[in-house]
């Protein structure tokens, strides 16, 4: 089984095509797990149609909130998405091809929930890297009995802080054949060269962050 894990802090703008796309799955051996992290919006409400499985805590610390929500899986598969993203119809199924095949965890390829051009371009420039080297994308996912936790202290980078420690233990897998949108508010908000920044300063050094 897959568990499906996503963080949220007042998402609900966007939790609930979210998790819509997870219902119109092709694949349908999975649980949902949705961590609140410190809401203060009707994002648990909206959230408590889709799954019985939601909980609440006060920490406004993405890493800590999936940390939480993996500890309450009972898949053997882990799956890592963020509340502000829509997944493509086939890619549960894919994921579990990928673990089948021996993948102990693995990304897929990430398009911009909103179009943007100059967001598409981002996002397609880092779905070409990762084809070289494998690096975090809107979903992650592990096998349970592989996953190590992520580092509470290191927020901006740590899916591939994670990732880097996945790879000295087993083979990981790049989906190209499925996708994930996630939104680009943030890229828009934040400006695009400055939030590329602080992802690779974030990762050297350790920078702490919330949401």
């Amino acid at each position: 089984m897959l568990s499906i894990i996503i963080p949220a802090h007042n998402e609900e703008k966007y939790i609930g095509a979210c998790l819509q796309s997870i219902k119109n799955q092709k694949f349908s051996d999975y649980e949902i797990i949705v961590v609140c992290d410190s809401c203060t919006d009707k994002t648990k409400q909206i959230t408590q149609k889709y799954t019985k499985k939601v909980y609440e805590i006060k920490k406004k610390n993405v890493s800590a909130a999936r940390n939480f929500g993996a500890r309450k899986a009972t898949g053997d598969v882990l799956v890592f998405l963020d509340a502000d993203s829509v997944i493509a119809s086939n890619l549960l199924v894919e994921i579990n091809k990928a673990v089948k095949k021996g993948y102990i965890g693995g990304v897929t390829k990430t398009k911009s929930l909103e179009d943007i051009w100059k967001a598409n371009m981002m996002w397609a420039l880092g779905n070409f890297f990762r084809h070289f080297y494998i690096t975090a994308s809107g979903v992650f996912f592990c096998k349970a009995n592989e996953f190590t936790g992520y580092d509470e202290s290191c927020h901006l980078a740590e899916d591939t802080d994670l990732i880097l420690k996945l790879k000295q233990k087993g083979k990981l897998k790049y989906i190209t054949n499925s996708y994930i949108k996630t939104s680009s508010r943030r890229l828009e908000t934040e400006g695009y060269f400055w939030t590329i920044f602080r992802q690779f300063s974030a990762f050297f050094t350790g920078t702490k962050k919330g949401y």
